[in-house]
């Protein structure tokens, strides 16, 4: 694939940008805390007041939007949060349209269920809002930033489960492979901490319960996401926002732009099975894929960095898939859990891991899969439970949504760009 990671920022439960997010959870801290946004105690969905742990954006809403009355206006996180993302990178970038081309640089994104907020206000409000179907359409945060900034390149969004940010970014990099862009900014937005969407993943048995005051987080909300671990219980979701802005490596150069890291494969596929339940065989296959595109060997990887729910079947089945990849070598490199610290941000998830890859390169840090207690039921590997220095170039990334649908890429060092 070989695409220019120019620039990358985000907005998750452990800080406000990708600086502060870093500096927390490489000092080995966790985002998750007792939900706020609601009280889950008062709650008449079946089983919601068992699920009182997320990760949150640490910032009102209305703060997010800039001011109460602009959040009113437009009452959809997700809106203002990819408003915010372009502003700082493109700032960063001194970005000037007339520079460019603006049918050649494009705005792509990838959510799971934004706009569950203007609906649940619409329903416990019963008041009209004129802007209620535009919020509906997610492509709307795209398009309000796209129109900022005067880009009329390819703009839409995209909706896989928890694979939707990584489809994006993998449309944008075939973009502009194909010659047809010459740079996107690619964005994915969750905000699903609602009752209605807490409901519905109980219902799937898919989320964390506190209903057992013997469990290592009936006190402890940090440690109720433990990807891999024996004792794992499902996922904690989360709230989170992140883009990338991605180039092809002679149109970065030309332009002097910084290049911090590489895409430098990729690889997308679907199982064709059940809806809930990854097919160790078909993740396997696309992390093979992925390798393949990158011109590289499972033994050139440096760290994994992984989907990694903390759901029985679905750490099993990833690590299955990882053990036939790897195979012996899964036991010296590092597996990275980022949920473990930050909770499930969905359809935003891969963006997010993207942004703490690059970090974790550039630092030649692996963050900890926090509250790691190894199941002999797995195959063996590698799960630091502490900030490790581990210098490596290349970086394995997964995500895996519902329906079936994958998406591996190989990150590699933003210095390739230097030889």
């Amino acid at each position: 694939m070989n695409i220019a990671i120019v620039d990358c920022d985000g907005l998750t439960s452990a800080g406000l940008d990708a600086r502060s997010s870093w500096e927390r959870l490489a000092a080995n801290g966790s985002g998750v805390r007792p939900i706020d946004r609601y009280t889950p105690g008062e709650e008449s969905y079946q089983g919601v007041r068992d699920i009182p742990y997320a990760g949150q954006i640490p910032m009102p809403y209305s703060e997010l939007a800039g001011s109460a009355d602009r959040y009113e206006k437009w009452p959809e996180p997700g809106y203002h949060a990819v408003r915010l993302l372009a502003d700082r990178i493109f700032g960063r970038l001194a970005f000037d349209v007339s520079q460019h081309d603006p049918q050649r640089i494009g705005l792509l994104g990838g959510t799971a269920l934004t706009s569950q907020i203007s609906q649940d206000i619409i329903t416990r409000t019963q008041q009209a809002d004129t802007k209620f179907i535009l919020h509906q359409c997610h492509n709307t945060p795209l398009a309000a930033a796209a129109s900022a900034y005067g880009l009329q390149g390819p703009s839409f969004s995209v909706s896989s489960a928890c694979a939707s940010s990584g489809h994006a970014l993998f449309l944008a990099g075939q973009l502009i492979n194909a010659g047809l862009i010459d740079a996107a900014l690619a964005v994915g937005f969750e905000f699903p901490v609602l009752p209605i969407c807490v409901g519905g993943f109980e219902w799937l048995k898919a989320l964390y319960r506190r209903d057992d005051p013997r469990d290592r987080a009936y006190d402890d909300s940090s440690a109720a996401s433990r990807p891999f671990s024996r004792d794992r219980r499902g996922f904690l979701l989360a709230e989170g926002a992140g883009a990338v802005f991605v180039a092809h490596p002679e149109y970065a150069r030309k332009m002097g732009w910084p290049v911090r890291a590489m895409i430098r494969g990729g690889a997308v596929n679907s199982d064709g099975g059940h809806l809930t339940r990854i097919s160790p065989e078909n993740i396997t296959r696309c992390m093979k894929a992925a390798l393949a595109d990158a011109g590289c060997n499972p033994e050139d990887i440096g760290c994994v960095n992984a989907h990694a729910t903390s759901t029985p079947l679905g750490d099993q089945s990833e690590l299955k898939a990882l053990a036939e990849v790897f195979g012996e070598r899964l036991r010296h490199t590092p597996v990275a859990a980022n949920k473990s610290q930050i909770g499930h941000s969905l359809g935003a998830s891969l963006i997010l891991a993207l942004i703490l890859a690059v970090e974790g390169m550039e630092h030649g840090v692996v963050l900890p899969t926090l509250n790691h207690v190894p199941d002999e039921r797995l195959p063996e590997a590698w799960f630091p439970t502490q900030a490790t220095e581990h210098p490596h170039d290349l970086t394995l990334l997964n995500s895996f949504g519902f329906g079936g649908t994958n998406v591996s890429f190989v990150l590699g060092h933003g210095k390739e760009m230097e030889r």
